[in-house]
């Protein structure tokens, strides 16, 4: 579905997803994603057209954020870059994004939001955690609790790069400071049909998400998977994996489990139709949109 603020919308049984996005990408060579992958690669895989890829086998994507709604709670997953920071990135660095216009045009007010998720800790999953008021970074949703996974915050601080030091200075030291922050266990189960599994090798302490209500069940990736090419290709590795072999064992182990229990996927970094289910095909898998 298509409207004002957002790009997607899906029902899971009693829970609600909302994908908001800040970043459209154009069609780019796949090697900005994936060193070793080619637009010939791409091209093999002619699923991927219209939605994920060109004729031309160059790929699309999205950085946004996942509004799920329960009955009686709302969660924000992955709050995307956020304005005004000091990044490493060209098109992240001191950028002035309208994202909280598009959540407000999608509905959603800052004070509405019960509780703050985290697949991880990189810069376009926790910019929008805080944001600049009168010189001071303040958390952008003031009723929530914020979820940190204890196993990222500790890979987080086990190399101060300067991203990392940046992004803990303004997105999450603020949060800790005005006591909003909770640290939980990779496998925390959040109840009414919300739980975190461990998906290491993207990052450290990696978790995606679970969703399941009235029988039906969803799956939010996080950076298991960057584009519905790895579907196809699980071995692809993106540029950002810490740990490349961890990454793919990862892959191929969470799209077998979304595949067996016929999962509505939403790729957290997909563009146009992020949802969609997981298909056996050859010693593979395809995607569907949903």
């Amino acid at each position: 579905m298509d409207a004002p603020g957002y790009s997607n919308q899906w029902r899971i049984g009693d829970i609600l997803v909302t994908s908001v996005v800040e970043q459209a990408f154009d069609w780019s060579s796949p090697s900005f994603l994936f060193p070793d992958a080619t637009n010939e690669l791409v091209q093999r895989h002619s699923w991927l057209v219209p939605y994920y890829a060109d004729s031309g086998g160059n790929i699309n994507g999205s950085i946004q954020a996942l509004v799920i709604d329960q009955p009686d709670r709302r969660t924000l997953v992955d709050p995307c870059v956020g304005n005004g920071r000091t990044r490493f990135l060209p098109n992240w660095h001191m950028q002035e994004f309208d994202f909280m216009q598009r959540f407000a045009a999608a509905g959603f007010s800052s004070e509405s939001v019960d509780i703050v998720l985290h697949t991880h800790l990189h810069a376009d999953h926790v910019g929008w955690d805080t944001y600049l008021q009168d010189g001071v970074w303040t958390p952008t949703f003031p009723n929530a609790r914020y979820l940190y996974v204890r196993d990222e915050i500790e890979w987080h601080k086990e190399s101060w790069d300067p991203d990392r030091r940046e992004v803990w200075r303004d997105a999450l030291s603020p949060v800790f400071d005005a006591g909003l922050a909770d640290v939980v266990e990779c496998d925390n189960d959040l109840g009414g049909g919300i739980s975190l599994a461990p998906s290491p090798g993207h990052t450290g302490g990696h978790v995606s998400i679970w969703l399941a209500s009235d029988g039906q069940v969803g799956l939010v990736t996080g950076d298991f998977m960057h584009h519905p090419l790895q579907f196809a290709e699980p071995s692809l590795r993106e540029i950002a994996d810490d740990d490349v072999d961890l990454a793919r064992e990862t892959r191929s182990r969470m799209i077998s489990k979304a595949s067996q229990l016929h999962a509505l996927v939403i790729g957290t970094h997909f563009a146009i139709r992020s949802g969609g289910r997981v298909v056996p095909n050859g010693d593979a898998w395809l995607f569907s949109p949903d």
